[in-house]
């Protein structure tokens, strides 16, 4: 039986720690857990392009397309704070890049919007597409 996960876990998620996430699912704690704003520990690893923790969540299981309550997922928050290689290791892994949350938006649309023109040059370089924007 899969436990929930402390405040702890999701620390670790973000702050890189991979050897304390892989004891907190060692122990039980289920790779899709979700924190009170609905974030798993992939999303909060996404946020800080946290590869390694990434690597250890996958291996337990967990879904490379889990989204938030917007159904953003770790992809659009790597997205949304320029963690480019994160984003790059998500597509190797075969991350959906096209998903679209709940107002409507890609994560490419999400980069053109920001005008972030390095990360629109890597999603269309991956593939990805945009449902609201000429790109």
């Amino acid at each position: 039986m899969k436990r929930t996960a402390p405040q702890q876990y999701f620390n670790a998620c973000s702050t890189g720690k991979p050897i304390i996430v892989e004891e907190y699912l060692s122990r039980g704690v289920d790779p899709e857990a979700r924190d009170s704003n609905h974030l798993t520990g992939l999303i909060w690893s996404g946020r800080k392009g946290r590869i390694e923790v990434a690597q250890v969540l996958l291996t337990h299981g967990a879904n490379v397309n889990a989204g938030d309550i917007r159904n953003r997922t770790a992809l659009f928050h790597a997205v949304t704070y320029n963690r480019y290689d994160y984003v790059n290791f998500l597509a190797a892994v075969g991350a959906h890049l096209n998903i679209i949350d709940s107002h409507g938006w890609s994560a490419l649309d999400f980069a053109i919007s920001s005008r972030s023109i390095k990360m629109v040059e890597l999603l269309k370089s991956l593939g990805a597409k945009s449902g609201k924007h000429e790109t």
